[in-house]
């Protein structure tokens, strides 16, 4: 049975966006919310890494491998299956283990008056985990999959 996909990323393609999505975008999310306040560089600077990063994530949502991790099982053969398994098991722990660093800041920041987000600056970095969230089962497909030159 063939699927129509609404994009075919090249493999190269998928791993360059999946970098922007996990780097570019906490970059772009993070760093708008801790300077803020440097308008004149910061918010554009800041305003174009999250777009980017965000582009990046609508593609990979838009590539047959992640329409293929969130097919019914119906749809896959067994390998298939067993691969998105196991990809949404490494994101999984991925998220889990990203908010227990968060959680990890969040005691001794209190305690200590480190820097933490205002309410809308929480509100954007936690739509930008979500977003990374759900592209990571795609993200880590494309980086396990085998290039054909290997």
């Amino acid at each position: 049975m063939t699927m129509n996909y609404p994009l075919r990323l090249k493999l190269r393609t998928a791993r360059a966006l999946s970098l922007l999505v996990l780097v570019v975008m906490p970059i772009g999310y993070l760093g708008g919310a801790m300077w803020d306040d440097t308008a004149v560089f910061g918010w554009p600077l800041f305003t174009l890494l999250r777009l980017i990063g965000l582009f990046a994530a609508v593609f990979l949502f838009l590539d047959s491998r992640n329409q293929r991790i969130n097919a019914p099982d119906t749809m896959l053969d067994e390998r298939e299956r067993s691969e998105r398994d196991s990809a949404y098991r490494a994101s999984h722990y991925g998220i889990v283990g990203t908010m227990f660093v968060v959680l990890f800041y969040t005691i001794p920041a209190k305690a200590l008056g480190w820097w933490f987000p205002d309410r809308d600056s929480a509100i954007d970095l936690l739509s930008a985990f979500a977003i990374a969230s759900l592209a990571l089962p795609g993200i880590i497909t494309a980086w396990r999959e085998r290039s054909i030159e290997d």
